[in-house]
């Protein structure tokens, strides 16, 4: 997990060196047009303010259990080099959180969400490939079930009967760096690293650090960029 994250951050920091050197040349080389370029299409003139909305997913883990995560991201860009919006994430795959010994030798899943207001900057953002720096701001909620959530296609049934043994509330914030890459004028792929951080988790026999890690970040973004 340490060395995947490593080779990961040494990506982001080759491309970002990359770029930056690719954004020298160019500069010296031609006038800057005021376009927003893209790997596949040149745009029309930019937009002062845009808009985006943002499918994503994150790789992690728990106290060495991994853990995927699918959330979804909307707001306003500002003058193609800021954004501002909300966004919200939860655990999709639950299953494998299993604790033994949660409470009265009794064992549950874990169960978790979080979300707030999401901020970025770009770094030449005109050019196909640049480096973004998001950071969230939030809150959310995490909790333990003695029973896992199951949904009857055939007879459109819920099943989820099991008892919650504890939960919480608690705040959160995950800076990150990711590498941007703009597509065509409607759509940016972003891939990179986060690190989510809860002071204040409290959950019963379990470490407040539970949550804190490092996390492998890829989403798409569309709107008007």
């Amino acid at each position: 997990m340490k060395k995947f994250f490593c080779v990961l951050v040494l990506g982001v920091i080759s491309g970002f060196s990359m770029m930056a050197q690719t954004v020298s040349d160019q500069q010296s080389s031609s006038k800057d047009d005021g376009e927003i370029k893209t790997l596949f299409h040149k745009s029309g003139h930019p937009m002062k303010i845009g808009y985006y909305i943002s499918p994503e997913s994150a790789y992690t883990q728990f106290d060495g259990k991994d853990v995927f995560m699918a959330g979804l991201s909307f707001g306003a860009i500002i003058d193609h080099f800021f954004s501002v919006g909300l966004a919200a994430s939860g655990i999709v795959n639950p299953g494998n959180l299993w604790y033994d010994n949660v409470k009265d030798s009794a064992g549950a899943y874990l169960y978790g969400a979080y979300g707030g207001l999401k901020f970025e900057f770009r770094v030449f953002p005109a050019y196909p490939v640049h480096v973004n720096f998001p950071i969230l701001i939030g809150g959310g909620g995490m909790a333990f079930n003695t029973d896992m959530y199951h949904h009857d296609g055939q007879n459109n049934n819920d099943n989820y009967n099991g008892t919650t043994l504890d939960w919480d509330a608690f705040f959160v914030v995950e800076p990150g760096v990711m590498l941007e890459l703009n597509l065509v004028k409607f759509m940016r792929v972003d891939a990179g690293v986060s690190y989510r951080y809860t002071p204040d988790l409290d959950l019963i026999n379990t470490s407040s650090g539970l949550i804190n890690n490092f996390n492998a970040n890829l989403s798409l973004k569309f709107g008007k960029f």
